[in-house]
């Protein structure tokens, strides 16, 4: 038997810096949140993100899209596999979304409500993005990371 985890993350646009993410409304409160979903008895992790991204956006993406940040042990949810997909197009403006989303700078980030959790996972994923772009062009500058 396949102990249930967790699969979350979020968008990147390389070429303007920025992720989309979810947007939780309560009442006057916005908070941002990754694109999460639960897994099902045998499913892979990145079959997980990718149900739940088509789900909350309404489109599909391939699953050779989606690449791996890190995973770890959630203190309350248990394990939890974190991963990103690369835009490389025009950044979509609007998006036929079933849930609110929102493409926000990473260089505003702390500007933005989330959970300390939903941050420290967005800045390991710039981490390993960073590197996997310097090992491809390692004389090139990497703007606008913090």
């Amino acid at each position: 038997m396949h102990k249930p985890f967790y699969a979350s993350g979020f968008f990147y646009h390389p070429a303007s810096q920025q992720i989309l993410l979810q947007q939780q409304i309560h009442g006057d409160e916005v908070k941002f949140v990754l694109f999460r979903g639960k897994s099902h008895n045998g499913t892979e992790p990145q079959a997980v993100f990718q149900e739940c991204v088509q789900d909350a956006l309404g489109t599909s993406v391939d699953i050779t899209e989606i690449r791996p940040v890190y995973d770890y042990v959630h203190e309350k949810f248990g394990m939890h596999f974190i991963f990103y997909i690369e835009v490389t197009d025009v950044l979509p403006q609007k998006l036929t979304a079933k849930q609110q989303a929102q493409w926000i700078s990473l260089s505003k980030l702390t500007k933005h409500n989330m959970s300390e959790q939903t941050r420290h996972d967005i800045i390991v994923g710039e981490r390993v993005i960073r590197a996997l772009h310097e090992q491809k062009e390692p004389n090139s500058p990497t703007k606008g990371w913090h």
